[in-house]
């Protein structure tokens, strides 16, 4: 009889849904309740539960199904957070090489380091191997940096990629550092040691070396700026990468001396920013505030510069 109920009961089901014999589906639906109820009640009580409950599921699942409806049409749907917007156009990590290589500028512009920090935190191997990939490109302290977090990464192989990526910016380096001095020593002009200063503070500027190293490697980048100025005393890159490598010496007053010598002939930018920086590491704010202000109302805009011309 509980067989009976169920066949009767499925024949029911289908020809409600389909829409035909509905009429028949009824009848198939009341004979499978009283087959159930005969099937497997004993006791009047358990009669009347077992018929009630067999003649109230179709009723159920169609208020489920209803409800349901009704909460689709009701909630409004998911909106994107609005700092996930635009990272559709983000490249696949599986991309091929040449499309990496086609959006590493983009990316560089319009990306901090901080999302692809987010993906070496991930859980995805793709995606941290992706992200290794353009930290390598990109080189600086602080793609260094999360090249070092990667190597606690939960996977061997991101673990070893990261090694290896920062195996690879430590020979570029060196190897742009030794081109360069190649060059220096070939054609001694001062932009060619420019060039071997500005390797210098790039290597030094790494996060790759120790504390000896990285002084070393300043005093190489300060020799190699000397040496340009003397060759071209005009020459304006020379003076800022001397400059700059006297604010990672933690020379302000000499970095000051120098930029406000290259800003004479003509002011620039950049030669504020030196000033700007040489000023605030020496706590001498008037000078500051005083030096932004001049410099943003003479027409050089800078965000830095802009913020302090505005200070009260």
């Amino acid at each position: 009889m509980t067989a009976l109920a169920l066949v009767l009961d499925a024949f029911a089901v289908v020809a409600a849904v389909t829409g035909r014999h509905f009429a028949a589906a009824l009848a198939a639906h009341a004979i499978a309740t009283a087959a159930a109820v005969a099937g497997l009640a004993r006791r009047r009580d358990e009669r009347f539960f077992v018929g009630a409950l067999v003649l109230a599921l179709p009723v159920a699942g169609v208020a489920g199904l209803a409800s349901i409806r009704l909460w689709t049409r009701l909630m409004p749907a998911p909106t994107e957070a609005p700092e996930h917007a635009g990272l559709d156009t983000l490249p696949v990590p599986d991309r091929p090489q040449e499309s990496l290589d086609a959006v590493f500028g983009w990316i560089q512009a319009e990306l901090a380091v901080q999302p692809l920090g987010d993906a070496i935190r991930g859980a995805d191997p793709e995606s941290q191997r992706w992200a290794v990939g353009l930290l390598e490109r990109r080189g600086d302290a602080a793609a260094v940096a999360l090249l070092r977090e990667a190597l606690q990464a939960s996977t061997r192989q991101t673990q070893m990629l990261a090694s290896a990526a920062l195996g690879r910016i430590e020979e570029r380096l060196v190897r742009d550092v030794d081109r360069a001095r190649g060059r220096a020593g070939e054609e001694p002009s001062a932009a060619a040691w420019t060039a071997l200063g500005d390797a210098c503070r790039a290597f030094a500027g790494s996060g790759l070396v120790e504390r000896a190293v990285r002084a070393r490697a300043l005093d190489d980048a300060a020799t190699a700026y000397t040496v340009a100025r003397g060759l071209n005393a005009s020459y304006r890159p020379a003076a800022v990468g001397l400059a700059r490598t006297r604010l990672e010496q933690e020379r302000p007053a000499e970095a000051e001396a120098i930029a406000r010598g290259a800003a004479a002939a003509p002011p620039s930018v950049e030669t504020d920013l030196i000033l700007a920086e040489a000023l605030y590491a020496q706590g001498r704010w008037r000078e500051l505030l005083a030096t932004c202000r001049a410099a943003a109302g003479a027409g050089r805009q800078h965000d830095v510069i802009a913020w302090w011309a505005s200070a009260p």
